[in-house]
């Protein structure tokens, strides 16, 4: 390696460290092998309820009841532990609003095996931003529209 490349090899680790490696790390466009149509892992790959990911969006889908989620970021490695080794990855939707959802490919290091998690009205609206969060979280209702949170998913096509 030569000094240049060092230099600049050195600089790149210390700007991560300083503005946090999972921030510098991340990256907006989900990768093509994890886009795709995702169903109940109970459910056939014709299932009406699925979820489709694209490289800029994820869609919750029930029969004719369609919610599309943007701002679309994969949680860089600071989103684990520290060593963390394992498999999963991680998409964040809504990433500089409310984040309604998270969706883990991979879960609980299971190749194949996804789960999306559907965020909660918090109890109480002591602030400003619990007030907006609980207001976007509410205005959604994605539990009780889409009955796919915390259940096993499979890929399909």
């Amino acid at each position: 390696m030569n000094q240049q490349h060092r230099k600049g090899t050195v600089a790149a680790i210390a700007l991560a460290a300083a503005l946090g490696a999972s921030h510098v790390l991340a990256a907006s466009a989900v990768p093509a092998q994890l886009q795709g149509g995702w169903v109940p892992a109970t459910a056939g790959c014709d299932s009406p309820v699925r979820v489709q990911v694209a490289a800029s969006n994820l869609t919750l889908v029930n029969g004719s009841d369609k919610q599309p989620l943007g701002g679309i970021e994969m949680a860089g490695p600071g989103y684990f532990a520290p060593g963390y080794r394992g498999i999963q990855a991680v998409l964040i939707t809504e990433f500089d609003g409310q984040q309604p959802a998270t969706m883990t490919f991979n879960a609980m290091e299971k190749k194949g095996v996804a789960q999306i998690d559907f965020s909660p009205v918090v109890p109480g609206n002591a602030t400003a931003q619990s007030k907006a969060y609980n207001a976007r979280i509410s205005q959604l209702n994605l539990a009780k529209r889409f009955p796919l949170n915390k259940v096993a998913l499979k890929k399909c096509g």
